[in-house]
């Protein structure tokens, strides 16, 4: 007599839904700009970036200080900081000045905050190839890590001035490792690193193949005039290639929070005469066009509400206060219907 199979009741299998649901909970770290964040969508837990560019301007590596105070700032995790660089040729070296700064400028306590950065130092392969050893020791001792950075993390084997003590195929397990400690305690892990010397449309990072095909996000950074630095997203998991133009200074309109009143006020009124100039005249119907200059006035009139607000976008205060505006107009309609209700009640 032929058995019946049970099935079970759960499906082992995971839908894209649900992928996307649960990524949308995770709790993810800001760079500390907000077109930055934008372009990355933040940095998720369990993901290796790779931030990259010309060796002379060390953008990427400047965006590593920055990441790990934001990190600081606004949770109660660690950090774990590798510095990778030959003592004997082309030093890379740890800008405590920066670090210091940065801290300073965020208000928080230096002592405290330092007391939540653990630095490993790597100056020979054979010390990177033990580096995931001491960032496993690391995890255990401190216990809550929310980023893993790694200074110059192909220098050691793939620079011009690499001594080549070890195969270069060593530096493949020595990823490895890192992503994995990063997925099992769900940690973010970002690296900096040279471009590679040739004038190429498609710019690729120093580090073989196995590190570009290893990173799930790969972003390459250039300085421009005016301290704007272009970041053109070359890799990412789940975007197309893409590029904006941010500012790493602190200055940045859309970026920290640090905008001044005045040129908030200005970047206001400028939205408005765009929007009166082109949106009102586009609109068909004379009762829309009245109902833009009614809006107008109240924008006109609440500017220093606007100015004031902790809203980044100037398009999301304006709307804001339509909302507002509207939402004033439909109070007085319905006083007024309960006046002449209550009057023909009588």
């Amino acid at each position: 007599m032929a058995t019946r199979r049970t099935l079970p009741s759960a499906s082992t299998f995971t839908s894209a839904l649900q992928v996307y649901a649960n990524r949308a909970e995770v709790s993810r770290l800001s760079t500390g700009s907000h077109r930055l964040d934008q372009l990355l969508g933040c940095i998720e837990p369990s993901r290796f970036y790779l931030l990259f560019g010309s060796g002379k301007e060390k953008i990427s590596d400047r965006l590593l200080y920055r990441l790990m105070v934001e990190t600081i700032k606004k949770s109660t995790g660690h950090v774990i900081y590798m510095l990778c660089g030959n003592y004997r040729r082309d030093r890379t070296t740890f800008d405590s000045e920066m670090l210091l700064g940065l801290l300073e400028a965020d208000d928080l306590d230096v002592e405290a905050s330092l007391g939540r950065i653990h630095i490993i130092g790597v100056f020979s392969e054979a010390q990177l190839m033990n580096a995931p050893t001491l960032v496993e020791e690391t995890i255990k001792q401190v216990g809550n890590v929310r980023l893993i950075t790694v200074q110059q993390i192909s220098k050691l084997f793939y620079s011009e001035s690499a001594i080549g003590f070890e195969d270069r195929t060593e530096f493949t397990g020595i990823i490895s490792r890192l992503k994995e400690l990063c997925t099992l305690h769900q940690i973010s892990l970002v690296a900096s690193c040279e471009a590679k010397r040739k004038r190429s449309l498609n710019p690729e990072p120093m580090g073989g193949s196995y590190l570009r095909h290893a990173v799930n996000v790969m972003v390459y950074l250039r300085e421009m005039k005016g301290g704007e630095v272009s970041a053109q997203l070359v890799k990412h998991f789940d975007k197309m290639r893409a590029g904006k133009r941010v500012r790493l200074n602190g200055e940045e309109e859309e970026a920290l929070g640090r905008i001044t009143r005045d040129s908030m006020r200005g970047r206001i009124q400028d939205q408005m005469r765009h929007l009166r100039g082109g949106y009102r005249e586009a609109l068909k119907q004379d009762m829309m066009q009245t109902a833009f200059d009614s809006v107008w006035l109240d924008w006109n009139t609440e500017q220093g509400a606007m100015i004031y607000a902790q809203v980044v976008s100037v398009l999301d205060l304006l709307n804001l206060t339509g909302v507002l505006a509207n939402r004033r107009e439909i109070t007085a309609l319905k006083q007024r219907v309960e006046a002449l209700e209550n009057r023909d009640a009588d």
